[in-house]
């Protein structure tokens, strides 16, 4: 059973639904939230559904899932050899701070971690939630305000529900590209609060376009979204704001650090609190992997 291969494989387990993990293998085994998004790109139907907290015993092995705290259904994995005990956790793209919109991660103690480390590296040192969202609602009050419209951007899975979350808490309406409203769907049928919303027009520019409402956007359609609303102003949420290069990737606007994933911080803490053998890093530049390395810590990045 491949961990999140990039490729095809017959059997892979896939820790949650954004397009680069679901690949259409022969076979997955995936959360009951994760399958309906793995359904929905690939139109695989080979599917093993794991509830969280449910044991599952292949060969010599046992295996079971926990919340990854990233996106709705993303989970992280725990193999155990029943010969030996040895326990090996599969963390996937996870994070320890708290959102409206997934559980938080546990921390599963482990002989051998695999972990996901985007932000690796000690400036990715996220400020608290709370701070962030206020500073999101305040953006948005103070663009409306101005005789503006607010445009949130954020992943069409994932970062886009979290921000309508927080918006409807607000007490904001809010407008969605079409493009998030199956993602959307999904949230809501397995009870994820995302308050009203209407899907905007195939032409933004139209009356119907936003109807008054805070746009919730991808990214990548936020330049064809300010061409025919030019009393637009964006905002993109990603953790890469702690670099302050992120805007460039809009046609007007500014950044905030909201991530799904952990920053350095929650890495630490993890590694700390599973007190792990060995660990093997994934994703970032290995930079996690030598910091471990110089605190006494067995560690290799693997690059992928």
């Amino acid at each position: 059973m491949w961990l999140d291969p990039h490729t095809r494989r017959p059997v892979a387990y896939v820790s949650h639904g954004h397009s680069d993990h679901c690949r259409p293998h022969g076979h997955a085994f995936v959360t009951p939230e994760t399958a309906d998004f793995y359904r929905l790109r690939t139109g695989r139907t080979a599917l093993t559904v794991m509830n969280i907290g449910e044991t599952l015993t292949r060969g010599l092995q046992e295996v079971d899932v926990f919340p990854a705290g990233h996106v709705l259904g993303s989970s992280q994995v725990r193999v155990r050899d029943l010969a030996t005990g040895h326990r090996l956790v599969y963390t996937g793209d996870f994070k320890l701070r708290p959102s409206l919109t997934s559980p938080s991660a546990p921390v599963l103690e482990c002989e051998t971690l695999v972990m996901e480390c985007t932000y690796g590296a000690p400036r990715f040192t996220f400020p608290p939630t709370q701070q962030v969202v206020a500073e999101l609602i305040a953006w948005v009050a103070a663009v409306i305000a101005s005789g503006n419209i607010p445009v949130v951007c954020g992943y069409a899975l994932g970062k886009a529900q979290e921000a309508m979350a927080i918006l409807h808490q607000a007490g904001h309406l809010v407008a969605v590209h079409p493009s998030i409203q199956p993602y959307a769907e999904i949230y809501t049928r397995h009870g994820v609060e995302l308050g009203p919303y209407v899907v905007m027009s195939a032409d933004p520019g139209s009356p119907s376009g936003s109807g008054g409402r805070v746009i919730v956007c991808p990214p990548q359609h936020a330049r064809s979204i300010r061409e025919t609303m030019p009393r637009t102003r964006m905002m993109i949420l990603t953790g890469w704001a702690i670099d302050g290069g992120t805007p460039g990737r809009l046609p007007i606007g500014t950044a905030l650090p909201l991530s799904d994933h952990a920053g350095f911080d929650d890495l630490v803490e993890y590694v700390e609190r599973a007190r792990p053998k060995i660990v093997y890093t994934v994703h970032g530049n290995g930079g996690f992997a030598q910091h471990l390395r110089r605190q006494g810590i067995e560690a290799h990045h693997l690059g992928v």
